[in-house]
């Protein structure tokens, strides 16, 4: 039996929850969205990532609402659905941070002689907004070509892809840096990435 003892959702509310009854689920969701969205902000402290984490929280309830009846106080069940869920947004967070660093120092080590009165606070700026406009796979896959030089079949077998879809997600990468680069002056910063994988 479901037991709920911090917020007033009746049982026969979660009785028709588990039967898969819309209506049921729209009447919890109303009562826990708020608790959701408050404890996530408090472990993200970013309202973006917290509603998010409401979505993902109630999409996992919704999927495994069959199981609801083996769960003993749903408070603390879904207190630690959150928990896991803030804790994964915090380290892709801290990964997609040291990524940016780190193609960051790559980039002004390739350009050093070439890019004369560059700020690098200003470079650094203009490339971690122009990598928040990739996909999560082309960021990777945008790395892997540039950084690690690693071939077109290299990077598909290390990330289960086919090299037909790496190449799209390296051309969509490279022309979404480009673009964004060139609105802002620093296409040239860059050239010497898109030449080399001119024929990648």
């Amino acid at each position: 039996m479901v037991m709920n003892r911090d917020l007033n959702v009746a049982e026969y509310v979660l009785a028709a929850v588990a039967r898969g009854d819309q209506r049921a689920f729209a009447e919890l969701f109303s009562t826990y969205k708020d608790f959701v969205y408050s404890s996530a902000l408090y472990y993200t402290k970013d309202h973006a990532d917290a509603e998010e984490i409401v979505q993902e929280v109630f999409s996992r309830i919704w999927k495994y609402r069959e199981k609801l009846s083996e769960v003993y106080e749903l408070t603390a069940w879904i207190r630690t659905i959150i928990r896991n869920r803030a804790l994964s947004a915090l380290k892709k967070k801290a990964i997609n941070e040291k990524r940016k660093k780190d193609l960051y120092g790559y980039f002004m080590a390739e350009t050093q002689d070439t890019e004369q009165g560059v700020k690098a606070k200003e470079l650094q700026l203009l490339l971690s907004e122009a990598m928040d406009k990739l996909s999560a796979q082309q960021c990777k896959v945008f790395e892997l070509a540039t950084v690690q030089g690693m071939d077109r079949g290299a990077v598909a077998q290390l990330m289960g892809l086919s090299p037909k879809t790496v190449s799209n997600h390296l051309t969509i990468a490279l022309k979404t840096v480009r673009s964004f680069l060139y609105e802002h002056k620093y296409v040239l910063t860059y050239s010497f990435v898109f030449v080399r994988l001119m024929n990648w």
